[in-house]
Order: C-alpha cells, then sequence, then structure tokens
C-alpha cells in the first residue's frame, strides 16, 4: 500500500485544522503590521495636525522634521514613535503555531486512542515509523506553507508602504526572524506530537505538553528559588542560573527558553546581536526537533498498545513521575513558606518542603494513579 494512502487518512483528520492553521497564520503575520501601521499613521497626523501639544516632548519644531526623524530612537527630538520591532508580530504568530499545533498532535494521535480507530490504524499494512512520520509531516507542512505565505505577505506589505525605509538594509534580518518562528512552530508540533506517546488519550496529551515545554527552565527556577530561600543569597548565584537560562543547553531543550533569549531591542541595530543570533537560535530549534522527532519516534514505536485511554501510557514509569511530582511540589511548598517568613532559612524552607512533598504524593497517589485506571475503563 502507498505510502501517499496514509498521508491522505491523517489528511482527512486534520483537514480543517490545518487549512484554519494556514489561514490564521497569514492573519497573524500580516492584520498586527497594518494595524501597527495604522497606528503610525495616526501619530505623524496628530503631531502635524496639532504640533503645540507635543511641544512638551519634541525639541524644535516638529513642522521641519522628516518622518524618518520619528523613528529613529536617537534623533536627539526627545519624541520616537516606533521602529521596524514594532512592527515584528511574533507574539500572534507563535500564539497560533502552538494552539493550532497541540489541536492537530492531540487529533493526530490522542483523538485516534480516544476512538479506538488506532487500533484499526495499527492494523493497516504500515510500521509504526512510517505511521509516526506521515503525522508529523502533515502538521510540519501546514506550518511551513502559514509561515512561507504569511511571511511574504508581512514583507512585501512593509516594502510597499510609507514605513519602508525601516526594512533597508534589514530583510535578511526579518526573514531570518521568520525562519525561526517556522522553526519554533516545528519544534511545538514535534513536542506535542511527542508527548502523544506519553498520553493514552487526547486531554493526557495537552497536559504532558504543557508541562514538557515549561518544564526544563521551570526546574531551574524552582532550584534557583530553593537557593534563595535557604540562603537569601541571591546575588552569589545569580551569575550562575543566569548562565544556566542562557545556555545552549537549555535552548536545545526549550524551544520557549531560545525564544526568550532572543534580544529582540537589539537585533535589528546590534551586529553582535545578529550574529549572536544567526550562530545560535535557529539552530537550537532544529537541535530541539530533531531531539523531540527522535524520542517521540522511539516512544511510539514502544507504546503498548493495550494502555489506549490511560493518562500515561508507560505504566511502568509512574513511580518515577511520582517522584519528580513529590520533588517539584516539595521545592515550590519550600519557596513559598520561607517567602512567607520573617526570617526566612532553612528551617521554614525544610517545612514547606514537607508539606508540599506530602501534598504531591497525595495528589499523585489518590489522582494520578486512579485517573490512570479512570480512563482506561
Amino acid at each position: 500500500m502507498s505510502f501517499k494512502v496514509l498521508l491522505k487518512k491523517d489528511w482527512k483528520q486534520v483537514s480543517i485544522l490545518w487549512m484554519l492553521l494556514v489561514f490564521l497564520g497569514v492573519i497573524a503575520f500580516t492584520v498586527p503590521v497594518w494595524s501597527q501601521m495604522q497606528y503610525f499613521d495616526q501619530e505623524l497626523r496628530n503631531i502635524q495636525e496639532n504640533p503645540g501639544e507635543y511641544a512638551d516632548w519634541i525639541e524644535g519644531d516638529a513642522s521641519d522634521m522628516s518622518v524618518r526623524d520619528f523613528f529613529n530612537e536617537n534623533n536627539g527630538t526627545g519624541y520616537w514613535i516606533g521602529d521596524l520591532q514594532t512592527l515584528m508580530p511574533m507574539g500572534g504568530v507563535l500564539f497560533v503555531f502552538v494552539i493550532f499545533g497541540a489541536l492537530m498532535a492531540s487529533v493526530l494521535i490522542g483523538t485516534e486512542r480516544n476512538s479506538q480507530m488506532s487500533d484499526f490504524t495499527m492494523s493497516l499494512p504500515f510500521t509504526r515509523t512510517q505511521l509516526y512520520i506521515s503525522k508529523w509531516l502533515i502538521g510540519t507542512i501546514g506550518i511551513i506553507v502559514s509561515s512561507v505565505l504569511g511571511g511574504t505577505l508581512m514583507i512585501l506589505l512593509i516594502h510597499f508602504s510609507d514605513y519602508a525605509f525601516l526594512m533597508e538594509g534589514s530583510t535578511n534580518r526579518v526573514i531570518a526572524l521568520i525562519v525561526l518562528w517556522m522553526l519554533s512552530g516545528i519544534s511545538f508540533f514535534s513536542a506535542a506530537l511527542w508527548m502523544g506517546s506519553f498520553g493514552g488519550e487526547s486531554i493526557s496529551q495537552v497536559i504532558w505538553t504543557v508541562i514538557a515545554l515549561i518544564f526544563p527552565f521551570g526546574i531551574i527556577a524552582l532550584v534557583q528559588g530553593s537557593f534563595f530561600a535557604i540562603g537569601q543569597r541571591y546575588d552569589s548565584t545569580y551569575q550562575v542560573f543566569d548562565g544556566l537560562y542562557q545556555s545552549i543547553y537549555l535552548r536545545v531543550l526549550s524551544p520557549i527558553s531560545n525564544l526568550v533569549n532572543v534580544d529582540m531591542y537589539q537585533y535589528f541595530t546590534n551586529q553582535a546581536e545578529w550574529q549572536k543570533f544567526i550562530a545560535i537560535a535557529p539552530w537550537s530549534a532544529l537541535a530541539f526537533i530533531v531531539l523531540s522527532f527522535g524520542l517521540g519516534l522511539w516512544m511510539f514505536n514502544r507504546a503498548p498498545q493495550e494502555n489506549n485511554g490511560r493518562f500515561f501510557m508507560f505504566s511502568n514509569w509512574l513511580w518515577l513521575i511520582h517522584i519528580i511530582m513529590v520533588l517539584c511540589f516539595g521545592m515550590l511548598g519550600g519557596i513559598i513558606l520561607a517567602t512567607f517568613g520573617i526570617y526566612p532559612g532553612i528551617g521554614l524552607y525544610t517545612v514547606g518542603f514537607l508539606i508540599g512533598g506530602f501534598i504531591a504524593h497525595l495528589l499523585a497517589k489518590r489522582l494520578l494513579y486512579r485517573f490512570n485506571l479512570k480512563l482506561k475503563s
């Protein structure tokens, strides 16, 4: 049987979501840019029509200034409207990719298990590797199409506007930023698909996806908070943890950390920041895609089919999840209790750790295991 048949099956499952992803992705790329340029128009119109109202902020005669003067932060006039960075719709684009990436991954794996359709899928003359690659390709192609169409239209919209001068000499940087958003979208989708090998149904798959995206930097934040709660020596540990947050290792393990570490305020103006971006950001995203795809494929091939519908597919690993829950909740409890103390220290932190760990133990014992069995039934 041709691999195209498998792609067609997966396409039918998510065709509506796929088309919505492309459509809303194009909207997210273009509409915020157009709205921001409308704001620029309004600001310039207000300055031209009511120069007296801006006399306290603008040094000199506003009528003698060119449009470009208001978009140069170092123009010496004391008033600045915006720059190319303010036109970049990163938040909206990534929001669309995260939401629809998670939805598509949930439908492709989690919903199949909910409806027992996965039993039929596994009976088809395809290997599990082929099944997983087909699902990954469907979602990845959707993100690529959305990025190419939306990114191209965004660049054209700026290029043919009155604010094309903002992009002069920076077109390559805009394209590189679009590529990073695309790779980040694929990263989020790959992580969500990977978590489909953890969760036995759609809801648990989404929950595990959120945990997977937050956990790498979340555990560092908990350890940092614990050090501060115990010793109150923030300055002595700041450089260590700041280095961890900015490390290449964390950027590879967390697409969120990779995005946060891009300094958008200096990206278009600082050559050193641009060179750092090119050397790290896209390669970290590619590394995470390879890592999450490889682990997802490995686990998908080994996920016990009889555990479909369970909160966690690998029942033998529940003890490990239990321990991680206790440790994380314990550290959180210790940090919270130490924060409320007048003289925080290891005593209050230990009490908070024990309380938080005990609560986590009860949650894991009474909810995790029972929920695991309840979903199966």
